[in-house]
């Protein structure tokens, strides 16, 4: 079989010179480089990690397929002692050997282990960071994760089941999150703080806090860095303050979110348009973002390769980070809720808003302003085009 070399970042890759059009369970694919901006965004998070840490750094990697990560890691990363390399199929394991031979890695800086993921993050905890990376939902592994992360580690976990909680399947995401999605202009929004309140979950079980780092959606797929703590305290702040419900008027577009422990005397009545509201969750309401982490990642862009389209998502959640807002607008809702003639230009709506864009639509923008000022600068703004 021939192969094709490819090279990300600083790390070259061999795989077989061939086209998958459609990535499914069936086919094992040991290389996806649609993922190659997950990648980028993991590598300039663990190089703003490594300064935090007084010593070297403990990497694994349960769901290794090629090792791209993982060598990537060992090359762009300062300060990583050891990376352990893992996957069930012996086949992405050959691979993962022909990629560290390829890059020249040191034997004596990774290990390589053939187990379940769940088997190896236990047989090997305690780990500074864990990247989860399946095809699908990683509901399954974060059990073991949340048992396998040292404290004041970080926790990188991708899902590629973006449908179910994005409220095309909702029976699927009430089963495996335990929540409502909604069908809305930020449903993937929605969908990302349900991933982030079902991660929350099983770290909280044992009294272990957490911190979303960094957060996004791209393409198929949603990513969450989170940072573990300690202390059962800590968890019941969070759980008061930052795990709750959306709440959500399809007539009006009005939106709020509701802390989980004021549920019982909720009024589901819109207070802007007296519409029925519609409602999610429960999910995490508190930031998607930690503002300085972004900042350090955006600056770590001048110092690794990484792709243009990496470069150009950070930019905008470098802006989008600093209005954490539950929820956003985008130009087009707008249009067909209040049956609007003509559509303001969003340039116009950031800056009398002032707004900012948002990575998870090109016409989306944040902005603390109420619903009401929302609707009434649109209002202004047609009343001055028509005079």
């Amino acid at each position: 079989m021939s192969l094709l070399r490819i090279k990300e970042g600083s790390a070259l890759l061999e795989v077989p010179q061939k086209v998958v059009e459609h990535i499914t369970e069936k086919n094992e694919v040991f290389y996806n480089p649609a993922m190659a901006v997950n990648r980028d965004l993991t590598i300039l998070l663990l190089r703003v990690f490594v300064k935090e840490k007084d010593r070297p750094i403990k990497v694994a990697e349960p769901l290794a397929a090629s090792a791209i990560r993982s060598v990537r890691i060992l090359k762009e990363v300062p300060n990583v002692e050891k990376v352990y390399i893992n996957d069930l199929s012996l086949e992405a394991l050959k691979y993962a050997r022909k990629t560290l031979e390829l890059n020249q890695i040191d034997a004596s800086k990774y290990e390589i282990w053939n187990e379940d993921a769940n088997v190896f993050l236990l047989k090997t905890k305690y780990f500074d960071y864990i990247d989860i990376d399946p095809f699908g939902s990683p509901v399954d592994f974060l059990d073991a994760t949340a048992k396998a992360l040292a404290h004041r580690g970080i926790a990188g976990i991708t899902a590629t089941d973006t449908a179910p909680l994005s409220a095309t399947y909702p029976k699927t995401c009430l089963r495996r999150y335990f929540a409502k999605p909604i069908e809305n202009e930020f449903y993937h929004e929605v969908g990302l703080r349900i991933l982030i309140k079902k991660i929350a979950e099983y770290f909280f079980q044992y009294d272990i806090p957490i911190e979303v780092l960094f957060s996004y959606s791209y393409l198929h797929h949603f990513r969450v860095f989170v940072k573990r703590y300690r202390g059962a305290r800590k968890v019941d702040e969070i759980l008061k303050n930052k795990i709750g419900f959306l709440l959500y008027c399809h007539k009006c577009l009005y939106r709020s979110a509701l802390p989980f422990t004021d549920l019982r005397n909720i009024d589901l009545t819109c207070p802007v348009c007296g519409h029925k509201l519609d409602w999610a969750g429960p999910l995490w309401i508190g930031e998607l973002w930690n503002t300085d982490y972004v900042e350090q990642m955006a600056k770590e862009t001048k110092h690794i390769e990484v792709k243009d389209e990496t470069k150009k998502l950070l930019t905008v959640i470098s802006e989008e980070s600093k209005l954490q807002t539950v929820g956003f607008y985008t130009i087009s809702s707008l249009g067909r809720a209040l049956k609007l003639p003509t559509l303001p230009s969003k340039k116009f709506l950031l800056k009398t808003l002032n707004a900012v864009s948002t990575h998870f639509t090109g016409e989306g923008f944040r902005t603390l302003a109420s619903h009401k000022k929302v609707i009434e600068t649109i209002t202004r703004y047609l009343s001055g085009k028509s005079n």
